[in-house]
């Protein structure tokens, strides 16, 4: 019987470290959640690939308390919530995912 063998695993920085939550994606949506889950003491990473889709608008809309906010400046804002509480964010991009 031959045994397949084991991909290789990363071992960036935010692979070192054990994570109950990973967040793909650094957008508000992402933000929002991971500050959620940080502040109910989870260990959070963000992953996210810094190429915001909304980059190009001049503000934000439909979110609440921050109508009009400039798009970097609310992910300025998100990012910093979320590390504020421990959490973690990093620009990279996910590729591949694999449950330990």
């Amino acid at each position: 019987m031959t045994t397949p063998n084991p991909s290789p695993r990363p071992t960036g920085d935010a692979v070192s470290h054990h994570h109950e939550v990973v967040v793909i994606g650094g957008g508000p949506a992402g933000l929002a959640g991971a500050t959620a889950l940080v502040r109910a003491r989870r260990s959070v990473l963000v992953v996210d690939a810094g190429s915001p889709r909304n980059a190009p608008a001049d503000g934000v809309h439909n979110y609440l308390g921050h109508e009009g906010t400039p798009p970097g400046q609310l992910l300025a804002i998100g990012r910093k919530e979320v590390t504020g509480y421990g959490g973690r964010v990093v620009e990279d991009t996910v590729t591949r995912l694999e449950r330990l």
